[in-house]
C-alpha cells in the first residue's frame, strides 16, 4: 500500500511477527501455536496491496486461496485464516491467535512504520520519535513500555486517534490473559488525560 501515513510493508510485518513470537514465548505456548500465529502475522496485511479499506477480508481471501492452491494444511488453517480476517479488531472472538495478532498489530507504532512524506505533518509526525515498544509479561502484569526520543511532543502524540486504539488493545489483551495492564512511556506510568 503506497498511500496513508503508516507503512504496511515487510518492516511492519516483521515487527508484528516478532511481537507475536515474543508474547507467545513468554506465555509458554508450544512451537506449533507460535508458528501458526506467525503465519497469521505474515499474511495479515497482504490485502493492502489493493488499499487499506476492507483489507482484512481481502487478506483472508488471498491467504485462503494461497493455502488451497498450494495444499497447505497446518492442522489449524481455519484458526489462522480467521485471525487474519479479524485482525482489524472489530469483532469479538475466542480465537487466541486472532487476539494476539490484534495486540501485536496495534503495538507497531514505531518510527520505522511512518512514511517519510508524513514526517512534517501535524500529530502524525510524532511517530517518528518512537524508538521501541517493549512488552514484558510477569505472573500478574502485562507491561508495555513505549520508548520515545525526547524530541516528541507527547500531548500531540496522545491526541492521535490510533493511540486510544493502542491503549484499548493493550487493555483487552491483558483482560484476556487475566493480567493487570501496565502502560508506560519512557519507563513512567502513562495515562492519557
Amino acid at each position: 500500500m503506497k498511500n496513508g501515513s503508516h507503512k504496511h510493508d515487510l518492516t511492519h510485518i516483521n515487527n508484528v511477527i516478532n511481537t507475536v513470537e515474543t508474547v507467545l514465548e513468554e506465555l509458554n505456548y508450544n512451537n506449533k501455536i507460535i508458528e501458526e500465529a506467525k503465519i497469521s502475522a505474515l499474511l495479515h496485511d497482504i490485502g493492502c496491496i489493493k488499499g487499506k479499506e476492507g483489507h482484512a477480508e481481502r487478506s483472508y481471501e488471498m491467504a485462503r486461496q494461497y493455502f488451497e492452491e498450494n495444499n497447505i494444511n497446518t492442522g489449524n488453517n481455519e484458526m489462522i485464516l480467521e485471525a487474519i480476517k479479524l485482525h482489524s479488531g472489530k469483532e469479538d472472538t475466542d480465537n487466541f491467535i486472532a487476539k494476539t495478532l490484534v495486540f501485536a498489530d496495534k503495538l507497531d507504532i514505531k518510527a520505522d512504520r511512518l512514511r517519510d512524506s508524513w514526517k512534517n505533518t501535524d500529530v502524525i509526525k510524532e511517530f517518528q520519535y518512537i524508538e521501541d515498544v517493549i512488552v514484558n509479561i510477569t505472573k500478574d502484569t502485562l507491561s508495555v513500555n513505549v520508548i520515545a526520543n525526547k524530541k516528541i511532543n507527547k500531548a500531540s502524540f496522545e491526541s492521535y486517534y490510533f493511540i486510544a486504539k493502542t491503549f484499548k488493545a493493550i487493555e483487552n489483551f491483558a483482560k484476556e490473559l487475566t493480567l493487570k495492564p501496565e502502560i508506560l512511556f519512557n519507563n513512567e506510568t502513562w495515562v492519557i488525560s
